[in-house]
């Protein structure tokens, strides 16, 4: 245990220097995020940080190769998908890059991870488990591409992507641990080291931003995380639903909404509550964020929870779509998505 938080520590120090050079990098180069219409920042600010742990990452998966840890196998259902989405991302990230081609690589590395996942056919609930044969293979690549877009969606003020993914890779290490996976938990953990370590830039008022590169890589492996910790340590992934619950809450029902609605769900928007709260509500960047960390203490307490009463994890997710949703409420009445027909 010593040698492991020895590890860490030295992973999120080795992130926070590695971010500063990239920081000082993309000031020289003009890598810059320049506010617009859309934007939550009023300041250009360098982009692409997440470069840093995209490739300080790896190192974990190489470790846990050499030392035995991972088979060839393993380390090949994260680390080239992974690579593939945030090399794609970075690319986005300087490039105008057409959504075909970048929808085309997602797909490639989620079919890919799933593949030699060796799929899957179940899903389980904790008290039973539903089997759906290869529509579950074809669910979890689809799940796992919303997951690269739906983190790409949320990542819009400071620090709430970086809160969110530590959060999740935080305690989702720690029912892998619980499980007896320290195999897959110790590198899960490395990559909380790298992202908090992008977090002190990060932090309102941010110095830098992620960019594509980041957040899709992490989207990517939350997904995956949570199929191979179904698959080789009996880790429910509906547990990782609850974790990640903040995110694919908000993302999901806004694009619902704006489909509904009429509107060209593809084009870029502000309309997720976060952004609302923001720009109608008059919420600080750091009042944001707050209220972030608050939902997930409370679905970290809940996966734990659930993690020890399997047989109420059903129930878990029920009131995690509860606490949501009434989180969607409240600020749906401070700023409302369509505040005209709310009015009319």
């Amino acid at each position: 245990m010593l040698t492991l938080t020895l590890s860490l520590l030295l992973t999120f120090v080795a992130s926070w220097f590695l971010v500063g050079r990239f920081r000082a990098y993309a000031l020289t180069k003009g890598l810059l995020d320049n506010p617009n219409a859309r934007s939550s920042h009023t300041l250009a600010t360098p982009r692409g940080g997440g470069l840093v742990f995209m490739l300080l990452w790896p190192v974990a998966g190489i470790s846990a190769i050499l030392l035995g840890v991972w088979s060839l196998q393993q380390a090949l259902v994260f680390l080239p998908g992974a690579a593939l989405i945030g090399l794609i991302g970075y690319w986005d990230d300087h490039h105008d890059l057409p959504a075909r081609w970048r929808a085309l690589v997602h797909f490639l590395a989620a079919a890919g991870g799933v593949a030699v996942l060796g799929g899957t056919d179940t899903l389980d609930l904790g008290m039973t488990e539903l089997h759906l044969g290869w529509v579950a293979s074809v669910l979890a690549v689809l799940t796992i591409v919303w997951s690269v877009n739906l983190f790409n969606f949320m990542d819009g003020t400071d620090g709430i992507a970086g809160v969110e993914a530590f959060f999740v890779f935080s305690v989702g290490g720690l029912l892998l641990w619980q499980a007896g996976g320290a195999a897959l938990a110790a590198p899960i953990w490395a990559l909380a080291a790298a992202v908090a370590g992008f977090l002190v830039w990060n932090w309102p008022r941010a110095t830098i931003f992620m960019g594509d590169v980041g957040s899709g890589f992490l989207g990517f492996l939350i997904a995956v995380f949570a199929l191979a910790g179904e698959a080789w340590f009996g880790v429910p992934a509906l547990l990782w639903v609850i974790l990640y619950g903040v995110f694919w809450f908000d993302a999901t029902i806004t694009l619902l909404r704006r489909i509904a609605a009429g509107e060209r769900w593809y084009a870029a928007h502000r309309s997720h509550a976060y952004q609302r709260l923001h720009h109608g509500g008059g919420w600080s960047h750091g009042r944001i964020l707050w209220g972030v960390i608050a939902l997930n203490t409370v679905l970290a307490s809940l996966a734990l929870w659930a993690n020890a009463h399997r047989e109420m994890l059903p129930w878990a997710v029920l009131t995690t779509f509860a606490v949501l949703a009434a989180a969607y409420a409240m600020v749906e009445r401070i700023a409302p998505m369509y505040p005209a027909r709310r009015s009319a």
